[in-house]
Parts: structure tokens; sequence; C-alpha cells
């Protein structure tokens, strides 16, 4: 595999990784809204339940964001190392 390609393949893992942020996303927001409805429905193994998913979904998008931003950052210094920032006008993530 040569540079060119290995840097399409980073493009695609970050494609990916950025999938798994928003969806992680949509689960933290979700885990919320149905722990906020349980308190209204007064149905506290639901509201602890949704607490402790809103707990895990937070920590493991904090996961993800960090290996997001360290994984952008390394795809950039090769992309510069090997000269393939000044090919074809690509862009960093691809676009």
């Amino acid at each position: 595999m040569d540079n060119r390609q290995k840097l399409e393949k980073m493009d695609r893992a970050l494609r990916l990784l950025d999938d798994l942020q928003k969806s992680q996303v949509a689960m933290v927001e979700k885990s919320s809204k149905l722990q906020m409805d349980a308190m209204e429905f007064n149905f506290s193994d639901m509201e602890k339940n949704m607490g402790d998913l809103f707990s895990r979904y937070n920590q493991s998008l904090d996961l993800i964001n960090a290996e997001l931003e360290r994984f952008e950052i390394k795809r950039n210094q090769f992309e510069m190392k090997h000269g393939l920032d000044k090919d074809e006008g690509l862009s960093p993530k691809g676009d």
C-alpha cells in the first residue's frame, strides 16, 4: 500500500470515527430524554437505569472525541510528512 492509499484509508477511518461520534451523541441525548421522562412518570427504576446509561454513553463519547482528535493529528502529520497535502488538492477529510 502506497502513502496515498494509506492516507485514503486514514480518511475513511476519520469518517467512521465521525459517524461513531454522531451516533454516540444521539445515544447520550436519548438516554437523557428518557431519564427525564421517567422522572415525570415517577418510574424510579427506569430513571436510574437511564441515568446509568447516560453516564456510560457520555464516557464513551469522551473516549471517541479524544481518539478522533488524536487520530486526526496523526493523519495530518502523515499527510505533511509525505508531502501529500500538496498533491491533487486533497482535503484533510476527503470531502
